[in-house]
């Protein structure tokens, strides 16, 4: 379903988002912020835009900008789960737990199929220290990506199964390349390694 406010955005804003969105693709984080700013001052009704600036602000690790653009996309249209799912991930980010659990809760009912908010809920049980819960939301969770296997391997090593934790973040490993958290991963699975040996 197409919200009202989206049928009303100007071609020309809708061209800045586009660009915005390929500098941010390449993480030209300047190039896409100018792009948004353009397509806002043609339309500031543009939740849409408002979405891909919280996205931006996330990658400047930026995180209360990016709860700020993010609510500011949901004040425009509260229909759009993917502003819900950036609004929980900069929670997430800021280590805001029952207000990360909400937005990705309300993601999941605008659209079901938003898996990055099963993500995103699943992190927040994790960092509210509900392990088998974060487990049993990832169980919902059919997709090969690099967090749901981290937030997996440490759910279950906060549960004392190293075993199955170190499976986990040997899919990780496998599935990533130049992630920042690469070579902790990789200590913490050493160590896992070396005591079950």
């Amino acid at each position: 379903m197409i919200s009202v406010s989206r049928l009303q955005v100007p071609s020309k804003a809708v061209t800045h988002l586009e660009a915005a969105q390929r500098h941010f693709l390449k993480m030209q984080l300047f190039q896409a912020t100018q792009e948004l700013d353009r397509a806002i001052r043609i339309y500031p009704g543009f939740a849409q835009a408002f979405r891909m600036m919280a996205l931006v602000h996330l990658a400047e690790k930026d995180f209360t900008s990016s709860v700020d653009s993010a609510a500011h996309a949901i004040r425009l249209d509260g229909t759009d789960a993917y502003s819900w799912v950036a609004l929980a991930t900069a929670y997430n980010s800021l280590d805001q737990w029952p207000e990360a659990e909400a937005a990705a809760g309300r993601a999941l009912e605008v659209n079901p199929t938003a898996w990055q908010g099963r993500l995103e809920l699943a992190k927040s049980f994790y960092g509210e220290g509900k392990f088998t819960l974060a487990l049993s939301t990832l169980d919902r969770l059919h997709q090969d990506i690099p967090d749901i296997h981290l937030v997996r391997a440490n759910s279950l090593m906060r549960l004392g199964r190293p075993q199955e934790a170190a499976q986990q973040f040997s899919a990780f490993l496998h599935n990533t390349s130049g992630d920042s958290r690469e070579e902790q991963v990789r200590q913490i699975l050493s160590r896992v390694q070396a005591t079950q040996n």
